[in-house]
């Protein structure tokens, strides 16, 4: 497959209907000159330096791969400071990495490209003045400080000189692009503290929505009194009671020409963005036009559908679902289950850090900064497949499974994890790349994702900690043998299984010689090794499943179910002293390792239980002791 560079869109929030066409322009400029695009994204911008936010933040060292020549940076979209700051911080560090600064011509170092709101914003003043014939216009934009502000009271001032019409002073306002300046201004006409204009052209729709609702409320007719226009053209306008006449900036353009500055800064070639430098105007009712019915039908079936995605997420019940699962597996198929639910959606890939769920002794050691070198495409579903288990280089960046043969393709990234607990990121390409964006219930459908992951991951976590705990629990410290509550544990089970398939039953009971002696005269440490010594001899002659017991200090015990033949006693003994005398011939210990056993094998049908059997075991060792110490005195 064809390896293509990437330009890296940095971007607030994933959802927003305020960068629809400039992420539009980027993506179909960047497709025309062969360039993938990868848009970063977070769920939550806070300055608040909580673990969640790090985590979030954390996604921004995928910007390290080398694929990626350059990144547009969406100024505006980043409100909270420090997020805005590591962001800067990281593209900085990167040697020779390209940058344009999208709408904010600051000292970051950076090119800045600045949208023309000039232009834009001169559509509305346009329209209210060849449309309705309105000389007395005032403007309200944003703050002075603010290069848009000034950018916007420009292409109001051009519309006016351009037809000839009087500016007077107080007619430019600057506000706030929020309420405040507004309802302020609301007031003071109402209380005819100023003389009324014919109409208000506002720096954006808040300013607009504000003032329309304001002035309606104090009783100013919008339009019959005072026709009002909002710009940047948001849902708010759109929905807002009456309807708000707009005009959009030349997002699209804008995003494209970014692009192009992002090919010259890397390869000297100049190119020219697909369209013209324009923006669009929507007729509404604050104008005294009917509103763009068109516009407002699309809007509201895409508002619709979006409606509908909320309530089957609702009710679907998927955090549920995916807590329900018991395994990892279990959890991926039910992920996939609800796909259906990212309705836009042509391709998803969750990329998986390798060992994302490794077992650590302090569970506070993990990945919290960066990605493995090597990702796992833990689960790839499009409207084709589904699937996973696909490895890849994280400096690769876009899993294999999302990528395109004949074309570039353009990916939405975000970050995958608990807390500040990296797990990995996830990867969504939409059906219509341009003008596709991730719903709202994206964030939630991921968070589901998210959690489920911490909620496996701390599943397997406690059984895991539970069987060791339980292991330990049936097993003796000093030889790994079980101990005498194993042997409580698994003796009548196998009983039951050698009555039940008419199979016979092992039981060796085994005492290890002289440990008194050994302790009292060469140290419990001696002791404990004769201990161990004696534990592998027995180990020696379990190879059909049976069960090994340290039942007490030197007391042991073998048992299990096979198709045994009465050579079994005579084999294991052999096996037994076997071992001890090679032991005792190369150990240079002043003491030998010795052990008397005892037997039973038989089928059970005429017993009970095995304490019958363990008895009976038990009488033959002591008699075999007998024995030995007589040989040996």
């Amino acid at each position: 497959m064809k390896k293509r560079k990437t330009i890296a869109v940095m971007i607030g929030t994933p959802d927003g209907f305020y960068h629809n066409k400039c992420l539009s322009g980027i993506i179909r400029q960047a497709e025309m000159l062969d360039y993938n695009v990868a848009i970063f994204s977070l769920f939550t911008v806070t300055d608040d330096r909580t673990k969640h936010q790090l985590g979030e933040e954390n996604l921004y060292e995928l910007l390290r791969s080398p694929d990626i020549v350059g990144a547009v940076f969406v100024d505006y979209s980043f409100w909270a400071i420090n997020c805005k700051n590591k962001v800067i911080d990281i593209m900085r560090s990167i040697p020779g990495f390209n940058v344009v600064v999208l709408d904010n011509e600051s000292n970051y170092g950076f090119c800045s490209v600045m949208s023309d709101d000039k232009t834009g914003f001169a559509l509305a003043v346009d329209h209210l003045i060849e449309k309705h014939g309105y000389k007395r216009i005032m403007c309200l934009t944003g703050q002075e400080e603010f290069p848009v502000s000034h950018l916007r009271a420009d292409g109001y001032l051009s519309s006016m000189k351009k037809h000839g019409l009087e500016v007077r002073d107080g007619d430019i306002i600057y506000g706030d692009f929020w309420i405040m300046a507004a309802t302020a201004l609301a007031k003071r006409i109402a209380d005819h503290e100023i003389e009324w204009p014919e109409a208000i052209v506002c720096g954006n729709d808040k300013s607009a929505v504000t003032l329309v609702n304001e002035l309606i409320s104090r009783g100013v007719r919008v339009p019959e009194d005072i026709a009002v226009t909002g710009y940047d053209l948001s849902s708010e306008s759109i929905t807002n009671d009456p309807a708000v006449t707009s005009s959009t900036r030349p997002d699209l353009y804008t995003g494209e020409y970014c692009v192009c500055t992002l090919h010259k800064m890397r390869t000297g070639e100049t190119v020219t963005p697909i369209d013209p430098n324009v923006g669009v105007f929507v007729s509404g009712e604050t104008c005294g036009c009917h509103r763009d019915v068109a516009f407002a039908r699309s809007f509201n079936e895409s508002e619709r559908l979006q409606q509908d995605s909320s309530r089957d997420f609702r009710y679907c019940s998927m955090q549920e679902t995916l807590m329900a699962s018991d395994t990892y597996d279990e959890l991926i198929t039910n992920i996939t289950s609800r796909m259906y639910l990212l309705r836009n959606a042509a391709g998803f890939t969750l990329c998986l850090n390798k060992d994302w769920n490794l077992f650590r002794e302090d569970d506070n050691e993990y990945l919290r900064v960066g990605y493995t070198d090597e990702m796992n495409e833990a689960l790839v579903w499009t409207t084709e497949r589904d699937g996973g288990g696909t490895t890849f280089d994280k400096h690769d960046l876009f899993p294999p499974s999302i990528l395109l043969e004949d074309r570039p393709v353009a990916c939405y990234f975000n970050a995958v994890h608990f807390e500040d607990r990296c797990f990995g990121y996830q990867c969504v390409r939409f059906k219509n790349e341009e003008t596709d964006v991730p719903e709202e219930i994206y964030h939630s459908w991921s968070s589901s994702v998210s959690v489920s992951l911490e909620y496996i991951r701390v599943q397997a976590r406690m059984n895991l900690m539970y069987n060791r705990a339980f292991s330990n629990s049936i097993r003796d410290g000093m030889t790994g043998l079980y101990n005498r509550q194993g042997y409580e544990l698994y003796s009548d089970e196998v009983f039951r299984t050698a009555k039940e398939r008419g199979m016979r039953l092992l039981v060796v009971v085994a005492d290890l010689d002289d440990l008194k002696k050994i302790n009292d005269s060469y140290g419990h440490t001696e002791g404990d090794n004769a201990i161990t010594v004696a534990a592998r001899a027995l180990q020696t002659c379990c190879g059909n499943g049976e069960y090994c017991v340290r039942s007490g200090g030197d007391e042991f015990i073998i048992f299990g179910t096979y198709d045994y033949d009465n050579a079994v006693p005579i084999f294991y003994r052999s096996r037994i002293d076997g071992y001890l005398a090679r032991y005792n011939s190369s150990s240079q210990k002043p003491y030998h390792v010795g052990m008397s056993t005892g037997f039973f094998i038989d089928f059970v049908d005429n017993y009970t239980d095995i304490d019958q059997c363990f008895k009976i075991a038990d009488e033959r060792m002591y008699a075999n002791k007998l024995a030995r110490k007589k040989g040996r005195t």
